[in-house]
């Protein structure tokens, strides 16, 4: 039995980007705009080099399967339309915070990606909650300078940090058997195509693409065998 509750990692983490997430919208305000642009550029082109390290780690995914859950999660999460329906949730949940622009950004960018995924894993099934920690302190210091540029709403992507990744590691406790390594090279994969379509939108470039509405992929990802 672990010494901590399953979940814990993933508490600390979420706790960790709401405090960063608050005080850095605090210092933000005594930032200079062009300095806020520099920053968001700044975290486009990071993402890309993120993306393109992911790719490598994913190197071995079976393309068709990773083409076939991008389309299944994407088509779910259009037909809902995750990402307009969590931003009127945030307006009515957190008025006078700011646009819901920087809590999806935030959202990507802490939820998506295979240590995320791995150490949800690590967690639910093997009680090691060590590489989630280190996510941890990772978002909390990126979610210091994000929040700097786009505001407290940052901060409140810690609510799905706790919704996503605690659901991860409990899929992941209970379904511990049936996670393969092919399907973590798959979403490995799937995370870079997000993190690109995230590299893309801060830049500007692809301003209209609704990221969230493919969250739902890599989880399904995690459930097929090639």
């Amino acid at each position: 039995m672990p010494e901590y509750f399953i979940g814990e990692g993933t508490l600390i983490n979420a706790l960790l980007v709401f405090v960063g997430g608050y005080f850095g919208s605090l210092f933000g305000t005594h930032i200079p705009h062009s300095i806020k642009e520099a920053t968001l550029k700044a975290f486009g082109l990071f993402s890309f080099g993120m993306a393109y390290h992911l790719f490598n780690e994913g190197s071995k995914a079976n393309i068709i399967d990773v083409l076939a859950c991008l389309i299944i999660g994407g088509v779910i999460g259009y037909y809902f339309d995750f990402e307009s329906n969590l931003d009127k949730v945030f307006l009515k949940a957190f008025k006078n915070i700011g646009s819901p622009e920087g809590f999806n950004t935030a959202t990507i960018m802490f939820c998506v990606g295979p240590i995320t995924i791995l150490g949800c894993i690590m967690e639910g099934a093997k009680a090691q909650n060590s590489l989630i920690l280190s996510k941890a302190i990772m978002d909390g210091i990126s979610a210091v300078l994000l929040s700097s540029s786009m505001g407290r709403s940052v901060a409140f992507s810690s609510f799905s940090i706790l919704l996503y990744q605690g659901s991860l590691t409990y899929i992941a406790y209970f379904f511990k058997s049936s996670i393969s390594s092919s399907s973590l090279e798959n979403v490995a994969f799937i995370g870079a195509c997000l993190i690109v379509g995230l590299a893309l939108k801060l830049l500007g470039i692809a301003k209209d693409l609704k990221l969230l509405n493919f969250i739902l992929s890599p989880i399904i990802a995690i459930f097929i065998k090639s």
